[in-house]
């Protein structure tokens, strides 16, 4: 096989692999961020995040939010709930950081599968 061809091939497979291994860490990440609370599912994300905080700095203690499945659920503890969201989020964010950095700086399949 002339050595070009190899060369693009071998590139291909690269390309592709560091793709499938971000579709991977992005899913991942994705399923951290769903947490369960008062047998709910919410999603840890910055507009979750940002409408409990607003809801507790406004001196709620209690409230009504939309869990994943758009129902409305009473949450007792806003800020029980708000501390639960931004750790999960935190944790969740560390490990996109930590993998993607890993990614980044694969130079080929090999290295890139070790992680």
């Amino acid at each position: 096989m002339d050595t070009r061809l190899e060369k693009a091939l071998e590139f291909s497979n690269y390309r592709r692999t560091i793709e499938i291994q971000r579709k991977t860490l992005k899913t991942r990440v994705d399923t951290m961020l769903n947490i369960n609370y008062q047998n709910s599912i919410f999603k840890a994300n910055a507009e979750t995040i940002s409408f409990v905080k607003a809801l507790v700095d406004l001196g709620n203690t209690d409230g009504i939010v939309m869990d994943t499945k758009s129902n409305p659920i009473e949450i007792d503890s806003l800020s029980e709930f708000l501390e639960t969201l931004v750790d999960a989020y935190n944790t969740a964010m560390n490990e996109y950081f930590a993998g993607y950095s890993k990614i980044q700086k694969a130079r080929n399949i090999k290295k890139l599968m070790d992680w």
